[in-house]
């Protein structure tokens, strides 16, 4: 399976991204001071997420929406912007 890394704005704009980026590129990326990560259906790649997109009322992010919800099946919204990338990018040494 193809590896995926890309960024995802809330106004559906996607832009393909290159290499793994350090989380506080990611960070920058997206706007955000804290991450939360959401693992995706395909057990693959993960959803880096702003932390604090709720409280910061940030706009709905429809894509990431539907990615959340194809994974963990609760309809809950994803605000702000997001970037997917494989999870072997911040796998942990064993």
């Amino acid at each position: 399976m193809m590896h995926i890394r890309k960024l995802i704005r809330a106004d559906g704009a996607e832009t393909l991204l290159h290499g793994p980026h350090a989380i506080q590129d990611v960070c920058q990326m997206i706007g955000a001071e804290a991450l939360d990560t959401v693992s995706l259906a395909d057990r693959l790649h993960v959803m880096l997420v702003d932390d604090e997109g709720i409280s910061k009322n940030l706009p709905v992010n429809p894509a990431a929406t539907r990615l959340y919800q194809d994974a963990r099946g609760i309809p809950y919204q994803i605000r702000g912007d997001v970037v997917i990338v494989p999870d072997s990018d911040y796998a942990r040494d064993a």
